[in-house]
């Protein structure tokens, strides 16, 4: 293949390379927009949970609660990172911020974060698929909530936090650790408007099932933020990947210019040559 055959093949390669950039970049915006579109709704939802855990616990006893002893014990890290790639050094900040304590237990949701960690020779004790999309964020909210509590119950941990990247404007993040368990109830305060809560369930059964919700309403926020975190990532990715791709293809589309210029003036001289040629022969035939 000649020189300009081999630039224009590389420039229609690179034209099918923009359209797949192109329709990553159309992906990862809608997953931004719509997990923008949720937060507000489970953010609303974590803060009813919220108001009606400190409402209940304002119908134990006045002595009925007393404030959670720090935890003495192992520790464990719920990380949230991203189950797909070319999102930049999103999973690479996040597990940045997990602390590198040996003896603490590592749960991971998404593929990438498990990939890495095991890359960095971190152990982990868990994991599971992070949401592809907003609406699987619940589910993989209820996954983690299952084994954490199951590890909890089973004293294999005492404490444990969750760790996440938050957007904060625009496709920046920052990072996020805030501790999920135990939970310290006497940070609750129900505010001090409105009639009491009518309820059908003794105060520390209420509890009980209010302390469920809440946690799983903290991981569902927290998946949720680091899913439209991942997705703002992997639009800034892909918007500096398609500034890349134009600049080759004007790199190569002057390249090709040259060449076929080039070809043309080679075809000229060639057929200059060969009239020349004609012309000189013609001559020397001639009496």
């Amino acid at each position: 293949m000649s020189a300009l055959g081999e630039a224009q093949a590389r420039i229609t390669s690179i034209h099918k390379l923009k359209i797949v950039v192109g329709a990553m970049r159309g992906i990862a915006a809608a997953h931004t927009q719509q997990a923008r579109n949720a937060l507000d709704g489970y953010r609303a939802y974590a803060k009813v949970i919220s108001d009606g855990l400190a409402h209940a616990i304002e119908l134990l006893e006045p002595n009925g609660l007393t404030s959670t002893p720090a935890a003495v014990g192992p520790s464990a890290a719920v990380v949230f990172t991203a189950e797909h790639g070319f999102a930049g050094a999103f999973t690479e900040r996040v597990l940045d911020a997990v602390p590198g304590d040996e003896k603490a237990r590592l749960f991971i949701a998404g593929s990438r974060g498990l990939a890495l960690a095991e890359e960095r020779g971190r152990r982990v004790d868990w994991s599971t698929a992070m949401a592809s999309q907003a609406a699987g964020v619940g589910a993989t909210a209820r996954h983690v909530a299952d084994a954490l509590y199951s590890g909890f119950v089973d004293e294999r941990f005492a404490r444990a936090e969750i760790v996440f990247a938050k957007l904060s404007g625009g496709s920046a993040s920052t990072i996020v650790r805030k501790p999920i368990l135990p939970i310290d109830l006497s940070v609750f305060r129900a505010p001090r408007s409105g009639p009491p809560p009518l309820t059908n369930l003794p105060p520390r059964r209420l509890i009980e099932q209010l302390v469920g919700e809440y946690v799983f309403a903290e991981l569902a926020l927290a998946a949720l933020e680091s899913f439209a975190s991942e997705n703002a990532a992997r639009l800034e990715t892909m918007a500096s990947a398609r500034l890349n791709i134009d600049q080759k293809l004007d790199e190569l589309s002057g390249q090709e210019r040259l060449l076929r210029q080039e070809q043309i003036t080679a075809e000229v001289q060639e057929v200059t040559s060969g009239a020349l040629a004609a012309d000189t022969s013609r001559r020397s035939a001639a009496p």
